[in-house]
């Protein structure tokens, strides 16, 4: 395919990588046979890796030195999938790269992945000057950001990142996204035998369902939402329901709003307990942190510079989704995520448009010649 680009992409290399890696089964904690192909790459382009061990699996940073008197620069993907991905089968039809429909394509992350071999692989072709290059690629990220929560940013010297973790127009950056928490309701009731004294037991699953009725749900504004998403409870149907529990999510890039929701459903919860004579206990877990960056970040003002240079449109968005990009924002690394061009992510109708790759990839060259 000709597609007109700045740097001397290799787009049918580019397209075999990312099919290698796709044809790949890497679900979240089962990256190793991905991680080995890509180790194998980048040692012949002369970068240097490393694996950290994250739970079962590892986190791999490979980093490629450079001119110090250009700034570091880190580029970001994670290597893990959701299923189904056990036999992935890509399909090159129309201009597009898509799965044959029994499973995801895995362009969430690895056309990423795919864009920064290639990367390397034309600095290393064209000597083309460079700064220093971190790679940081994650694991289990697609199972709460787990990879990226587990690794110890001290090891990075890049103070600005690449994320390119998103969908939308090549050109999109994600200026904002939210905060998430958890909270597990556990609500405490009374046995009794159903059908001879119900009347001496404590329902705790009719106490968690007055609970969540009475709770929000869904959207609550342009940028807060609510969503229960785990039930369960019960001993047997003879038997008044001792126990009961739910596990929901709250997001917004508004910390205050999500302070509030929390103390909201806090305050339902003990409400709705107290009138049954049920008990509660709440466990709180904080995801992730969100982030708001304003358009005269040094990032984002970076990352519209190596667009401009390689003819791309810089667009603004926000995110109600968390990715690596919020840990690393936490972790003092100014950083920004970007679109890879990956369409319907999650599903077996998952595509990307191989112009848009290709397109991709030749921003993360802007990206770091820009650095």
């Amino acid at each position: 395919m000709d597609i007109k680009t700045v740097y001397p992409i290799n787009s049918k290399r580019l397209i075999s990588t990312f099919i290698d890696l796709a044809s790949i089964p890497s679900p979240s904690w089962n990256e190793h046979k991905v991680i080995a192909y890509i180790e194998k790459r980048l040692k012949k382009l002369g970068v240097k890796s490393e694996k950290y061990p994250c739970g079962a699996s590892f986190n791999l940073l490979s980093v490629l030195d450079g001119d110090n008197a250009r700034k570091p620069v880190l580029l970001s993907a994670h290597m893990d999938t959701v299923t189904p991905c056990d036999k992935v089968k890509p399909v090159i039809s129309g201009g597009k790269i898509m799965s044959d429909g029994t499973s995801v394509l895995g362009s969430d992350n690895k056309a990423a992945i795919a864009m920064f071999i290639e990367a390397f692989e034309v600095i290393r072709e064209n000597s083309m000057p460079h700064g220093r290059i971190e790679m940081l690629l994650s694991c289990a990220e697609e199972v709460g950001l787990r990879g990226a929560k587990n690794f110890d940013v001290s090891l990075l010297k890049a103070k600005i990142g690449y994320v390119l973790d998103s969908g939308g127009p090549i050109g999109s950056m994600i200026l904002k996204a939210p905060y998430e928490y958890d909270l597990k309701l556990i609500v405490k009731g009374k046995a009794a035998h159903a059908g001879m004294e119900p009347e001496k037991g404590i329902n705790a699953i009719a106490v968690l369902a007055d609970i969540i009725s009475k709770l929000p749900n869904g959207r609550l504004d342009h940028e807060t939402t609510i969503n229960v998403g785990l039930i369960s409870g019960g001993r047997a149907t003879n038997v008044v329901a001792p126990e009961a529990s739910c596990l929901l999510e709250m997001r917004s890039i508004d910390v205050k709003k999500i302070k509030v929701l929390e103390k909201r459903v806090r305050e339902t919860a003990k409400q709705v307990c107290a009138s049954f004579g049920a008990k509660l206990r709440i466990e709180k877990t904080i995801q992730y942190h969100g982030f708001s960056l304003k358009e005269n970040n040094p990032v984002v003002k970076a990352a519209e510079k190596a667009m401009r240079a390689v003819n791309i449109k810089p667009l603004y968005a926000s995110s109600g989704g968390g990715s690596d990009t919020n840990i690393f924002n936490k972790s003092q690394i100014n950083a920004i995520n970007l679109s890879s061009g990956m369409n319907n992510v999650h599903t077996t109708s998952e595509f990307i448009k191989i112009k848009d790759m290709i397109k991709s990839a030749d921003l993360v060259l802007s990206l770091i010649d820009c650095s």
